[in-house]
């Protein structure tokens, strides 16, 4: 029985920032059949309460991949950031190509020399930023995530790089070709739903996880039931429970249906 929905974002939902009246009317009947609906992003937590509250949820937030869960009303109740001395190791990889880079204290944004790749960021996310050039005007902190916006080559390379640094002390993942993210190593959307299990009284095995991008690999494996689209990388295909047979977002419709189907005839 699947009593949650967890779901990706952007790509699997949200298109051009625009949600789709399907997706709008698929988590209404979810709603109508008792499922909960959870939204589980690599964005800021005050990013993804916009498209909350267009959806009317009111269930815990599982932002920055993991790393932060906020409630219904932007309160904090967990958080698992990279401290200051490691994040500034990745910095100074990360400065050294020409990645914009943005780093997150306690939700707010600072971004380090803005480029073509990252200059909308503030405005696609509909959060204000601090435009930073110099190290010394970033708080020393831990930050939520490291985000390196570069070209899909460069972040690659960086990526290969990073991972060969720090091999399991931090988790390093991408959400799109130009967004290299960098956590905690101890974060990923799928074990955010341990917390999230605890919190909403379900077991992880009545989770189910939907999602469109490497970053909610995690996310469908360690789900009760792991969801991906048609049109999806092979890798998640290759793990999910149920793959639709239409790409994303029509797709999304059929998540419902197989969802609804899928509760009826396992009681």
């Amino acid at each position: 029985m699947i009593k949650v929905l967890v779901t990706d974002l952007d790509g699997t939902i949200l298109f051009n920032d625009t949600i789709p009246d399907a997706v709008i009317e698929g988590i209404e009947v979810l709603s109508e059949h008792g499922i909960r609906v959870c939204i589980a992003s690599g964005r800021m937590l005050s990013s993804i309460y916009n498209y909350y509250k267009i959806l009317k949820l009111n269930t815990p937030i599982i932002a920055y991949n993991g790393a932060m869960i906020g409630d219904k009303d932007l309160n904090i109740i967990y958080h698992e950031p990279i401290g200051y001395p490691v994040w500034l190791q990745i910095f100074e990889v990360l400065a050294r190509e020409s990645f914009q880079i943005n780093l997150y204290f306690n939700d707010k944004l600072y971004i380090f020399r803005e480029n073509s790749y990252g200059s909308n960021y503030p405005l696609q996310n509909k959060v204000p930023a601090v435009f930073v050039n110099n190290l010394e005007d970033i708080p020393k902190l831990p930050t939520t995530k490291v985000l390196g916006i570069g070209s899909p080559d460069l972040v690659k390379e960086t990526q290969f790089k990073l991972r060969k640094m720090f091999d399991s002390r931090l988790y390093i993942t991408t959400s799109s070709p130009t967004y290299l993210e960098i956590m905690n190593s101890s974060v990923s959307k799928g074990r955010a739903l341990r917390f999230l299990s605890e919190i909403l009284d379900v077991s992880v095995l009545e989770i189910a996880g939907l999602g469109d991008s490497f970053n909610d690999f995690e996310l469908i494996r360690d789900a009760g039931f792991g969801i991906t689209f048609n049109n999806s990388p092979k890798e998640l295909k290759e793990i999910a429970d149920y793959v639709t047979k239409q790409d994303s977002p029509k797709g999304f419709e059929e998540v419902v249906d197989f969802i609804i189907w899928k509760n009826l005839y396992s009681t």
